[in-house]
């Protein structure tokens, strides 16, 4: 029942632990579209891509960087069921 216990924390820790990551860390990245209707962001990194939500804020205070090719930091703000929302956009 132990051993059971310690298994299923460990199958825990590892699928929240990627989440978690994305969620907290700058990325470096390129911007490679950006949609003004649905305000999805999408950004290119050396091995991964990645859509996201941009905030209304965030979009009018940052639009000099939402062009394509504009290099960045992003991090991201993973809110479960696929729903990934930009948390900050600076310039790289």
């Amino acid at each position: 029942m132990m051993l059971r216990k310690q298994i299923v924390a460990l199958l825990l820790a590892l699928t929240l632990v990627p989440a978690f990551a994305l969620a907290q860390e700058e990325k470096k990245a390129t911007v490679v579209k950006y949609d003004e209707g649905s305000k999805m962001l999408t950004v290119k990194g050396k091995d991964w891509e990645q859509a996201a939500k941009v905030g209304s804020k965030l979009a009018e205070s940052k639009a000099d960087l939402l062009k394509e090719g504009t290099k960045v930091t992003v991090e991201f703000d993973d809110r479960g069921g696929g729903d990934v929302r930009v948390k900050s956009l600076n310039p790289r």
